[in-house]
């Protein structure tokens, strides 16, 4: 199954390609804070906790400062997505527990047909 693009406000994430485009501009974005985006893409709405977020992007036995690298991707997300820390559009931090995708995001099948996500 191809890997899927995902629409949301002016934004295309193109997860099989890991690219991001605004208004067909390709957007700069690192590995780490890329796959982290299709993370939290992938749970739709759903909070993505601290601990899911280390063992999906850097595995379970990992001995780095992964709470500064989660924060630094974060940061860098929301910069590529000009996202206002005080008033969030797409990444929405949950006190305790993580993050999550706030907005309904469209999926994009690689037919080019679009469906909601579940």
């Amino acid at each position: 199954m191809p890997a899927p693009t995902y629409k949301f406000g002016d934004f295309e994430l193109d997860s099989s390609r890991f690219q991001l485009r605004c208004h067909d501009r390709r957007l700069k974005l690192e590995r780490i804070p890329m796959e982290l985006l299709i993370l939290l893409l992938e749970e739709n709405g759903q909070v993505v906790s601290r601990q899911e977020i280390i063992e999906r992007l850097w595995g379970k036995d990992v001995f780095l400062d992964t709470e500064h690298g989660i924060n630094t991707a974060i940061c860098k997300i929301r910069t590529a997505l000009r996202e206002d820390v005080e008033r969030p559009r797409f990444i929405q931090t949950v006190s305790g527990k993580g993050y999550r995708f706030v907005p309904d995001p469209v999926s994009t099948s690689a037919n080019g047909a679009a469906a909601a996500m579940p």
